[in-house]
């Protein structure tokens, strides 16, 4: 009977087929991610085990001896089986994940969702989530997520339906641009006439855009007509910190980037009680969705760590 000290190691095997294949130990370990004294100590091991030598060392390439060649025929077909095996094996375990889909707008998806995904990803190791970002009001009544994030006041189309974020927008701009135009943190806009302004969504009603937030604080608009926008939230808040202009900002998506220093927050604040971020499911008596509900719910209370 074989004692399990004379079976050599899945590292060594690997190690010693890699670096016939490549015919270098230092493209093997390109290839495996490690070091090339790390090959050869483990090929080393893989020799002493078998009581002999398995690589001629002495030219470049590196060549197989008689017996490291018989070897090496012998064992790509069993390695290649148990590597197919593993891997068969990780993705039949990870089928069997509870899966979760999640839809959301492009903003909400790349500035508050994404930024709490690898903690979601811990409370949840169970679960397996998918990330549906779209900038279509129908793609995202008709994508059939578990769980969505509409901006809006009241849905009506959910079985369960909650406010978590309420809106409250503000001019951001980065501090280069600030300096550039004279402007201090905090400082309140009465007059947006002088001031590039970044736009998205200019006719999309369910958003605010510059004029309607002018007109509603009672602040001189932009006379410029709007030559250019970013078809979604991301380009533009990306365009704001490069210093092109002022952007609105959004609570709960701009305020990671206001606390990193790579935006200043402008006012005045517009505030809407009872419209912002819902977060929707008909699905939250089902023990998973539900679980995950509640655990959105409570990062809506909490500042992004």
């Amino acid at each position: 009977m074989i004692k399990e000290a004379e079976f050599p190691s899945l590292n060594g095997l690997i190690a010693f087929e890699a670096t016939i294949r490549n015919s270098s130990m230092t493209l093997a370990a390109e290839e495996l991610g490690i070091t090339q004294p790390l090959i050869s100590q483990r090929i080393r091991a893989l020799e002493d085990l078998l009581g002999g030598v398995l690589i001629n060392r002495s030219k470049k390439p590196l060549s197989t001896t008689p017996a490291g060649q018989n070897f090496y025929s012998d064992l790509q077909g069993p390695l290649l089986s148990i590597l197919r095996a593993t891997e068969n094996a990780k993705s039949n375990l990870t089928e069997t994940k509870t899966k979760i889909s999640i839809g959301a707008y492009f903003g909400f998806s790349f500035h508050w969702i994404m930024p709490r995904l690898q903690r979601l990803q811990q409370a949840f190791p169970d679960y397996l989530f998918e990330i549906l970002p779209t900038n279509s009001l129908n793609d995202l009544v008709t994508s059939h997520a578990d769980i969505l994030f509409h901006f809006s006041t009241h849905v009506g189309r959910y079985q369960f339906e909650e406010l978590i974020i309420p809106e409250v927008a503000f001019p951001v701009c980065s501090p280069e641009f600030a300096k550039k135009y004279g402007l201090k943190k905090g400082q309140s806009l009465s007059d947006l006439r002088n001031l590039p302004l970044l736009h998205k969504d200019v006719d999309d009603l369910r958003w605010l855009n510059w004029q309607r937030w002018a007109q509603v604080l009672g602040i001189t608009p932009s006379d410029s007509p709007v030559s250019f926008r970013y078809n979604n939230y991301p380009l533009v808040v990306e365009a704001a910190i490069n210093g092109h202009g002022i952007c609105l900002g959004w609570e709960g998506l701009t305020n990671p980037f206001v606390a990193e220093g790579k935006l200043i927050e402008l006012g005045p604040r517009l505030k809407a009680a009872n419209r912002g971020y819902q977060i929707c499911s008909n699905y939250r008596s089902t023990y998973a969705i539900g679980n995950v509900i509640k655990w959105f719910i409570n990062e809506a209370k909490q500042p992004l760590k």
